[in-house]
C-alpha cells in the first residue's frame, strides 16, 4: 500500500465514530473548552506519533507496541504490552460497531421506520467488513479511501456551513464564555474520553509489512493524519459549541451532555439543508471507516504475538492474499460478545484505558531502546528524549486517572483484562 491509502487507515480510525459519538459527550465535561481538549490531544498524539514513527522504522514489522516491548522489556512485559494492544483494539472494533448500529437505527427512523435494532446493525457490518479483509489487505486499503474520502468530505461540507453561521451572528465569541465551566477537571475528563479519537496512528504502524518504503511512508503518513485530524476535531468542536441552541434555563453544554451520541446530528440540523440525514450518512461511513481499519490493526496484532508463541500457532496462519483468518474470525467473536455486554461509555473508556497503558509502554520502549540498540538505524529520530518520552508517561498517568471520573467500570474491565492475561502468559509458561 502507498501513503494514500495508509494514510486513510489513520484518519478513518482517527476521525471515525469520535468526532460523532464522543465530541458531545466530552462537550458535556468540559463544555467550550472542549476546543482547548481536542488541540491538547492532538499535541500528545503528534509526540507519541513520534515515539511509533522512530520504532515503526528502525523495526518496520507487523505488531507494532508489541514486537518493540518485547527487547525493550523482556519477555514478561512485552507480553503484557501486546496483550493490551490486542485488547484495546478489539473492544475499539466494538465501539465503532455499536455506534454504526446506533446511526443506522437513527437514520431509519428519520424515514419513518422503527424498531431496528442497533446490535443486529452491529453484527451485521462487522460481518461484512471482517469478510471484506478476509479477501485480503489490498481490498481493504480499497475500501478504506473511499469510506475515509466520503466521511471527511461530508464533515468538510458540515464545518463550513458551521462556521459560516456562527461567524455571520452578532456575537460569535458568546456560546464561549464562559470557556471552562467545569474547571480544569472538567478538561482532563473529556480529554480522557476522546482519547481514542487520536489512537489511530497505531493502526498505519500494523501496516508496516504492507506498505511499500515503511522507513519514508510511515512517518509521513502519521504525521500527515494527526495534523488532519486535529484541525477535524477543532474545527468541529468550535461549530458544535457555537451553534447548537440550548433550552430555557440549560447551558449549551449541558444540552450537548443530553444528547449524547446525537450532539453533532443536532448540529447538522440547524446549519444546513438535509443536515441531519446527511450527517447520519456520514456517521455511518466514519463509523465502518473506523471498524474496518482497527480489525485490520488488531489481526495483526494477534499474528505478531503467535509468531513469537504468546498466543497458539493457528493465529499466525495467513493465506495467500495476506489475510489473517484465524486472527480475523477471533476478534469477530470477542467483539460479538462485547457488543452483547457492554454499554458504549464503557467501551470507550475501557479502550482508552488500554491504549493509554500501550502509549506509555511504548515511551518507556524507545528510551530503553535508545541504550540497548543504539547501533540501529533510525531513519526517523524522536527529538529531545527523554524529555518528549517523559512527556508522554506524565500524560498518560494523568489521563488514565481522569477517566476514573468518567467510568469506574472501565477500570474494572481493565483490570480483569489484565488479570486474564497475566494468568495466561503463567500458563504458558509452565508448558
Amino acid at each position: 500500500m502507498g501513503l494514500l491509502p495508509i494514510t486513510a487507515l489513520g484518519v478513518g480510525a482517527m476521525v471515525g465514530a469520535g468526532v460523532f459519538v464522543l465530541t458531545g459527550l466530552a462537550a458535556g465535561e468540559a463544555g467550550p473548552a472542549l476546543v482547548l481538549v481536542f488541540a491538547l490531544n492532538g499535541c500528545i498524539a503528534l509526540v507519541i506519533g513520534g515515539c511509533y514513527a522512530e520504532l515503526a522504522t528502525m523495526m518496520p514489522r507487523a505488531g507494532g507496541a508489541y514486537i518493540w516491548a518485547r527487547p525493550a522489556l523482556g519477555d514478561i512485559m512485552g507480553f503484557f504490552t501486546g496483550w493490551c494492544s490486542w485488547f484495546a483494539q478489539t473492544v475499539a472494533c466494538a465501539f465503532y460497531a455499536i455506534s454504526f448500529g446506533t446511526f443506522a437505527a437513527e437514520l431509519v427512523a428519520e424515514f419513518g421506520g422503527g424498531g431496528l435494532d442497533p446490535t443486529i446493525m452491529a453484527m451485521t457490518i462487522l460481518a461484512l467488513l471482517v469478510g471484506t479483509n478476509l479477501i485480503g489487505t489490498g481490498s481493504s486499503g480499497v475500501s478504506q479511501v473511499v469510506l475515509a474520502g466520503l466521511q471527511m468530505g461530508v464533515i468538510a461540507v458540515f464545518i463550513g456551513f458551521g462556521l459560516s453561521e456562527l461567524f455571520g451572528s452578532a456575537e460569535p465569541s458568546e456560546p464561549f464564555v464562559p470557556f471552562l465551566p467545569e474547571g480544569p477537571i472538567g478538561v482532563l475528563a473529556a480529554m480522557g474520553l476522546t482519547f481514542i479519537a487520536f489512537e489511530g496512528f497505531e493502526i498505519i504502524v500494523q501496516s508496516s509489512e504492507e506498505a511499500r518504503a515503511p522507513s519514508r511512508m510511515i512517518p509521513r503518513a502519521i504525521g500527515l493524519s494527526i495534523c488532519i485530524v486535529v484541525l477535524v476535531y477543532v474545527l468541529t468542536a468550535v461549530v458544535l459549541i457555537g451553534t447548537v441552541e440550548a433550552p430555557e434555563g440549560a447551558s449549551t453544554h449541558e444540552h450537548l451532555a443530553s444528547l449524547g451520541e446525537m450532539g453533532v446530528i443536532e448540529a447538522g440540523r440547524t446549519v444546513m439543508p438535509f443536515g441531519k440525514t446527511i450527517l447520519l450518512v456520514a456517521a455511518l461511513a466514519s463509523t465502518a471507516s473506523a471498524l474496518n481499519a482497527t480489525v485490520f490493526g488488531a489481526s495483526r496484532v494477534a499474528v505478531a504475538m503467535a509468531r513469537t508463541g504468546d498466543l497458539p500457532d493457528l493465529f499466525k496462519s495467513v493465506s495467500e492474499r495476506g489475510a489473517p483468518v484465524p486472527a480475523l474470525l477471533l476478534i469477530a467473536g470477542i467483539v460479538a460478545g462485547f457488543l452483547l455486554l457492554l454499554p458504549i461509555k464503557d467501551i470507550a473508556a475501557s479502550t482508552d484505558i488500554m491504549f493509554i497503558i500501550v502509549f506509555t509502554l511504548v515511551a518507556v520502549s524507545l528510551q530503553r531502546l535508545r541504550g540497548k540498540r543504539s547501533d540501529r538505524d533510525r531513519p526517523f529520530r524522536l527529538p529531545l528524549v527523554p524529555w518528549t518520552t517523559g512527556f508522554v508517561i506524565a500524560s498518560g498517568v494523568a489521563l488514565s486517572l481522569s477517566l476514573g471520573h468518567v467510568s469506574l467500570a472501565a477500570w474494572v474491565v481493565a483490570a480483569g483484562w489484565t488479570a486474564l492475561g497475566l494468568g495466561y502468559k503463567f500458563w504458558l509458561s509452565k508448558w
